[in-house]
């Protein structure tokens, strides 16, 4: 062999060897880069996100150790943790936390002697490494303060004051006086201020709080109730129980003894109704003194009456001028109620038009015979007896019933 293809062949082994050299440099070279980018893509992904801020009050002045409350959840609304943080003295907060994703974080705001609004809430999505500052300024509740007397000017121990948005009530010191705090008239501008205290009349008053913060002086002179009680009896003086008794809409169930009682009722004129099944409503009208000095005992008939009302009906004609000539187009339907002379006496007197619902008479009405088909109607006593339907068929010039009465 000579010599020049001694060195072709060396010189051909050395580039094999030169690119088998090359290829697993370049390998590594590949597999070192990868390394380092899935390394730089974790350092990217896992991030220190911030939330800070203050809170203060509604004249910027900081809240110290206000509780911070947040939660966080995932994008899928699942809760990961939850965490508290109090403010400093400046009302300064702040919650770093370390991020690979975005999430989802509810923050609340809570401080003693302040409401709780939705002014106190905010919902936001913190994504890694992102800083975001939240402030607060927290709505001081509104007070209503004075002073429960009665007519006399003497003042009203233990009273019991109450108001629309706060759960718990307050009651009046040895001298009358109250304080009741936590109102949020954010929530119902219109407070309803109730005292309830025994011996006198509920009272109730209307507030019109537009602002956070505001203490609303309100003195209260409370008037001296009356107290009503009596006995319930039939005619042989024996108690009737489970008789209702009502004055001015108030409403009460005699006991086994016939007897009824009824406090914090307004002095002056009133109205008693007692009903009972069996026997005849009673009602007397009273004027109510102050204190106790109100007894009224009833003596109730028994409901002997069985016998139903009757009615009769009247048809005064309506008339019409056609081509000169009278035409009588419709008639002044009109309804008379009589019960027996020793009846409950009349209750109501009903009727319908073509089937139609039932109404209460009170005043003639108008019918036309091309609109109205049938008429029906009946009678009830005060002791419950109904009186047979009676019925008008103006179709076929049938009728049922009572018969007229002259107009």
């Amino acid at each position: 062999m000579s010599i020049q293809w001694k060195w072709m062949i060396r010189l051909s082994v050395f580039l094999l060897f030169l690119g088998v050299c090359g290829l697993l440099l370049s390998g590594t070279t590949y597999a070192a880069s990868k390394d380092a980018f899935a390394e730089g893509q974790v350092n990217q992904l896992a991030q220190i996100s911030r939330v800070f801020g203050k809170i203060t009050d509604m004249d910027g002045f900081p809240l110290k150790d206000a509780n911070v409350n947040i939660k966080m959840y995932t994008f899928e609304n699942s809760e990961i943790a939850t965490k508290t943080i109090k403010t400093n003295s400046k009302g300064e907060y702040n919650f770093e936390t370390t991020l690979s994703e975005g999430i989802r974080i509810n923050i609340s705001t809570v401080a003693k002697g302040y409401l709780d609004t939705n002014k106190n809430y905010i919902s936001y999505y913190l994504i890694p490494g992102e800083t975001r500052e939240f402030n607060f300024s927290l709505y001081e509740p509104a007070t209503v303060v004075g002073k429960i007397t009665d007519q006399s000017g003497k003042p009203v121990v233990g009273a019991v004051i109450k108001v629309t948005t706060v759960s718990q009530s307050v009651k009046t010191d040895k001298d009358g006086n109250y304080a009741i705090t936590g109102i949020n008239p954010y929530s119902a501008p219109d407070i309803v201020v109730s005292v309830d205290a025994d011996g006198y009349v509920p009272y109730t008053k209307y507030l019109f709080l537009y602002t956070a913060g505001v203490t609303e002086k309100l003195n209260i002179t409370l008037q001296e109730a009356a107290k009503v009680s009596g006995l319930v009896q039939d005619e042989q003086g024996r108690p009737v129980a489970g008789a209702t008794v009502s004055i001015n809409n108030l409403k009460m169930i005699t006991d086994k003894q016939g007897k009824y009682s009824m406090d914090r009722l307004s002095p002056g004129i009133s109205i008693i109704s007692v009903e009972a099944d069996g026997y005849i409503n009673q009602t007397i009208r009273v004027t109510l003194v102050k204190g106790p000095n109100n007894t009224f005992d009833f003596f109730l008939k028994s409901n002997v009456d069985k016998t139903p009302p009757v009615t009769k009906y009247a048809l005064v004609p309506l008339t019409e001028i056609s081509n000169g000539k009278q035409y009588i187009n419709g008639f002044n339907f009109k309804l008379k109620a009589t019960d027996e002379v020793k009846g409950s006496g009349l209750k109501m007197t009903q009727y319908r038009i073509n089937g139609g619902e039932w109404i209460t008479f009170t005043v003639p009405i108008k019918i036309y015979a091309p609109d109205v088909k049938t008429v029906e109607y009946f009678s009830t006593d005060v002791a419950g007896n109904q009186e047979k339907i009676n019925k008008m068929d103006f179709v076929n010039g049938k009728f049922e019933g009572a018969g007229s009465y002259p107009y």
